[in-house]
């Protein structure tokens, strides 16, 4: 018999605000160096639209913080699960910014938002313990890897891992960055269920690069001289180049972990930073591996309609597909899937499941 930890529900939040490309048409930008972009609106969006993928985003809907959107995709995942909340055995969520609300930039981190979410689904059970995870976008994933060893050692039955990202109320609007991002919230039930075949997480692999490396997202001034404060800043060429170099190895070593072929991937569901980079990996760990494959087929994406909400990309992914609201991409029983992702830090990491 094999201890198997299994995806038994999804959940998802996907805030009503849509933010379109055109929203960012009366922004004035500047470069890194602080001189202004003089290029006309219109070109600066379309390059971005053109690299990154992305049409719209969402921002958090007035009158929710971070944590709400967190309590909204974990009880859709509990109740899909159709367990009672009181055997939850842990709650880790993961986030980079804290609880945030639209109309305010300061972040809170006390309560932490795990505690929060847990308070919000009404569990009362002491030994679900509710803690937070900070580590860049890579953030759910690694939530994932632990709630598998925490089940592993029989610490719990079942663990609720969440992310949620608020990034708007804090992003630079003089930053051409900033168009990339956006907020959400998604969220899994993993549970430990004994079965005759081994299915669930099947391997993981993380690796943290932080010389050089460590400074390629991190929190500055704003690029227009003279404003206050400190937004979301990144060398996006270092992140591009640190991905499509990184992540490519991380999924090879997972794979080898669970002894299985590239061949035998269903799906790659990666962390929605830019379509580009996205490509490019799926593109490289093909090359690498001597095969050829449609990486339409193999790439879901939602990058597109939601920008990058950091965290919560993932099971946001995931819980889409489940329902069926992203064709052509489904998965079915016995599928093996390879979820990947990158971010601050530097840190990537990857994990084979099978359904």
């Amino acid at each position: 018999m094999h201890k198997n930890s299994i995806i038994t529900g999804t959940g998802a939040h996907i805030p009503s605000r849509k933010i379109t490309n055109e929203y960012f048409l009366n922004h004035r930008f500047y470069k890194k160096d602080g001189t202004p972009i003089v290029k006309d609106n219109r070109l600066v969006v379309a390059k971005l639209e053109e690299i990154s993928g992305i049409t719209e985003r969402r921002y958090i809907d007035f009158g929710h913080d971070s944590a709400q959107m967190g309590y909204l995709a974990s009880k859709q995942a509990v109740e899909a699960a159709g367990i009672d909340p009181e055997t939850i055995g842990g709650i880790i969520l993961a986030h980079n910014f804290g609880n945030l609300r639209p109309d305010d930039p300061q972040p809170h981190l006390i309560p932490n938002m795990a505690a929060m979410v847990k308070n919000r689904l009404g569990i009362k059970n002491p030994e679900c313990v509710a803690f937070d995870l900070l580590f860049g976008c890579p953030g759910w994933l690694q939530a994932m890897i632990q709630a598998h060893l925490m089940l592993a050692a029989g610490m719990a039955k079942h663990i609720l891992v969440v992310g949620v990202e608020t990034m708007s109320p804090i992003l630079e609007e003089h930053d051409l960055d900033g168009m990339l991002f956006g907020d959400g919230a998604g969220a899994v039930v993993l549970s430990a269920v004994e079965e005759s075949e081994k299915r669930g997480v099947l391997s993981f692999k993380t690796v943290s690069h932080c010389e050089d490396e460590v400074d390629y997202l991190n929190m500055g001034p704003s690029c227009k001289p003279g404003v206050p404060g400190h937004q979301v800043k990144m060398k996006g060429r270092m992140v591009y180049r640190y991905a499509v170099q990184n992540v490519p190895g991380v999924v090879m070593d997972a794979l080898k972990s669970a002894d299985i072929p590239i061949s035998q991937i269903k799906s790659f569901l990666l962390h929605q930073a830019n379509e580009k980079m996205l490509r490019a990996i799926v593109d490289r760990l093909l090359t690498q591996n001597n095969l050829e494959g449609d990486i339409d087929a193999l790439l879901p994406l939602s990058v597109q309609w939601f920008g990058n909400s950091s965290v919560a990309t993932i099971p946001t992914l995931l819980t889409m597909i489940l329902n069926g609201d992203l064709p052509p991409h489904v998965l079915s029983a016995g599928d093996d899937i390879v979820f990947g992702a990158v971010g601050a830090g530097m840190h990537a990491n990857a994990m084979v499941y099978r359904f």
